[in-house]
């Protein structure tokens, strides 16, 4: 007598590799754009959406501080020889 039942597929594990950890560059960017999104949402029009993400003195201390969201990036300094 043959077997007329369907075979059972077996689910293999799949390995999930965890994604590369973000940079402060991508942290900045991420974190303007949600700012962004956030103005507009909140009726703003996208000249002051975009003016209000670019002048870091509209944004409160817990944003831009030292232990902020959006991580201060250090500017090459300049000598004066």
């Amino acid at each position: 007598m043959a077997n007329t039942r369907k075979r059972k597929k077996i689910n293999r594990r799949v390995v999930r590799k965890s994604p590369d950890p973000l940079s402060k560059l991508d942290m900045f960017y991420i974190a303007k754009h949600e700012m962004y999104k956030a103005a507009r949402k909140a009726g703003f029009s996208e000249p002051l959406a975009l003016a209000l993400m670019d002048s870091p003195s509209s944004m409160p201390d817990w944003v831009v501080g030292e232990d902020g969201i959006i991580p201060s990036i250090p500017t090459p300094e300049e000598d004066d020889d």
